[in-house]
């Protein structure tokens, strides 16, 4: 670990949880726009889930297309239930 007088930095040796990624896309006006779905495993130490996230293949994503970050989640969040019943 480095140290100066203003900062200092410091990271766990152990992870503190693993992500599941998977592949996925949106379909807009005939041009498919690919994302990585991040799912992060596990709780943190309060009980919690860990937040999901989306990150595109490309910095060309329409605006539009990523506004439909949350419902890509929720999708996602309803077909972890559906299953689970």
């Amino acid at each position: 670990m480095r140290e100066d007088p203003l900062n200092r930095i410091v990271i766990n040796r152990d992870p503190s949880f693993t992500e599941v990624w998977r592949e996925g896309y949106v379909e807009h006006e005939g041009i498919q726009h690919k994302f990585w779905f991040i799912h992060p495993q596990g709780l943190d130490v309060n009980g919690e889930e860990y937040e999901c996230e989306i990150r595109w293949f490309f910095s060309r994503v329409p605006r539009e297309v990523r506004a439909l970050y949350p419902q890509i989640i929720e999708a996602f969040k309803q077909t972890l239930k559906n299953q689970r019943q």
